[in-house]
C-alpha cells in the first residue's frame, strides 16, 4: 500500500481526557492530555467519509520542525539532563517481577521523568544511533534537541448540564468545574501518515478535533522533508531498541500469554528476540468516544496503553536478524500488540534504533 500524508491544522484549543470519570463541583477538575491516535482517526474518517488501511500514527511539527515525546530513559537530574545506561543485571539484584520476567539488563541511574519538554528529530535521530550526544548513561546538556511543550495549557470553567437521554440546556446546581484545554504553538500541527491502496480524497476539509465544537483544518500535503528520522544503519550486538512514537494499546497474546513460559519475551517479535530491558513510564488510560448527539454511551470503553516515549530493549540472535526487523517495522505500527479496532487508529506507531 501506498503511504499518504495529511496535514491537521488545530483552529482552536485541543480538550481531550484521557476518558475516566470526575465528580463536577467546587473541586472538580478535568485534565487535558495529548489526542491519542484515535482522535485523529475519528477526524480522518469524518474528512474523508470512509475508513482507510492504516493510520500510523500523528508526528507534531512545530517552528523547531517535528518534535516527539522524550524516550523514557531520559531523565533530570542535578546536572540536568542525562540518558540512563543500560547494563547487565547483577545476579543478586530481584524483584518480585522475577517469577515471570527475568530481565538480563536494567537501567542504571537516577534521575527525574522529563515532563515539560519534548525531542527534534535530529535529537531523536542521534538518540536511535546511541551517539553522542545520547549515548547511553551520559549528561545530555543542551545539545539532545529537547524544546518546550507544543502546546501551552489553558484553564477554563465548566458547568455540567442535566442528562436524560441527550443533553439538555439546562445547568446541573452546584456542578460547576475547571478544565485544562490545550493551546497550540501559532506555527503547531500535526502530519498524519496513512497506508492505503487509493488515493486519498477529502470530502470535508473542516474536521471535530479534541473535544465538542473543536475543529481543525485538514488537507492532503507531501511533506518537504521526511518527518521520521531514519533507522541506523547497524544494530551492534543484535540489539535493537523499540520507541513507542505513539502509545500502544495493551493487549494480550491469541494464545493467553503473558505465562510463566513466556519469560524475557515480547509476542510482537520474532522468536529469536528477546526482551533484556524495559522503559516504561506511567500506564495512560485511553477510552473510546460516544456518539456526539449523546446516544449510544454503551459503547463507551476504556482500555490502558503504554504511553508514547516507552522503550523495548530487544536482542537478536543475530545482526542481520536484528537490522532486517528494525527496517521493516521502522515508522509502522507495532505487529499484533492488539486485535481492536482502534489499532488502526495509529496505535503503536515505532521507531527503531540501536543500544
Amino acid at each position: 500500500m501506498t503511504v499518504h500524508w495529511l496535514s491537521v491544522d488545530p483552529l482552536d484549543t485541543i480538550m481531550v481526557r484521557d476518558g475516566r470519570r470526575f465528580d463536577a463541583g467546587v473541586d472538580g477538575r478535568a485534565v487535558g492530555t495529548a489526542p491519542p491516535p484515535s482522535t485523529f482517526g475519528g477526524a480522518l474518517h469524518t474528512a474523508l467519509d470512509r475508513r482507510v488501511g492504516e493510520v500510523l500514527g500523528a508526528v507534531v511539527v512545530t517552528e523547531n520542525g517535528p518534535i516527539f515525546p522524550p524516550p523514557a530513559d531520559l531523565v533530570v537530574d542535578d546536572e540536568g539532563p542525562r540518558r540512563l545506561a543500560v547494563l547487565p543485571r547483577d545476579t543478586d539484584l530481584g524483584w518480585d517481577l522475577d517469577e515471570r520476567h527475568q530481565l538480563s539488563h536494567v537501567l542504571a541511574g537516577d534521575g527525574d521523568p522529563i515532563a515539560d519538554r519534548w525531542i527534534t528529530a535530529n535529537g531523536l535521530a542521534a538518540w536511535l544511533r546511541s551517539e553522542p550526544p545520547l549515548a547511553q548513561g551520559e549528561p545530555v546538556g543542551d545539545r539532545a534537541g529537547l524544546v518546550g511543550l507544543p502546546w501551552t495549557p489553558e484553564p477554563r470553567l465548566g458547568l455540567a448540564r442535566h442528562w436524560d437521554g441527550e443533553l439538555v440546556g439546562t445547568a446541573r446546581r452546584g456542578l460547576l468545574y475547571s478544565m485544562s484545554h490545550m493551546r497550540p504553538g501559532e506555527r503547531t500541527r500535526f502530519l498524519v501518515p496513512v497506508e492505503d491502496d487509493r488515493d486519498l480524497e477529502l470530502v470535508h476539509d473542516v474536521v471535530p478535533l479534541g473535544g465538542r465544537g473543536r475543529v481543525a483544518h485538514i488537507e492532503v500535503t507531501t511533506p518537504e522533508e521526511a518527518p521520521l528520522p531514519v533507522a541506523p544503519d547497524a544494530f551492534p550486538g543484535g540489539r535493537v531498541s523499540v520507541y513507542l512514537a505513539t502509545p500502544a494499546l495493551v493487549g494480550r497474546h491469541p494464545d493467553g500469554r503473558p505465562s510463566e513460559e513466556a519469560r524475557a519475551d515480547v509476542w510482537w517479535a520474532p522468536e529469536d528476540a528477546t526482551l533484556c530491558a524495559l522503559a516504561l513510564p506511567a500506564p495512560m488510560a485511553v477510552a473510546t468516544a460516544t456518539n456526539r448527539n449523546g446516544q449510544h454511551r454503551e459503547s463507551r470503553r476504556l482500555t490502558w496503553a503504554m504511553p508514547a516515549g516507552t522503550v523495548f530493549y530487544l536482542r537478536f540472535d543475530s545482526e542481520g536478524a536484528a537490522g532486517n526487523w528494525a527496517r521493516d517495522h521502522h515508522g509502522r505500527l507495532l505487529p499484533g500488540l492488539s486485535n481492536s479496532p482502534l489499532r488502526t487508529a495509529g496505535f503503536g506507531m515505532c521507531l527503531t534504533g540501536s543500544w
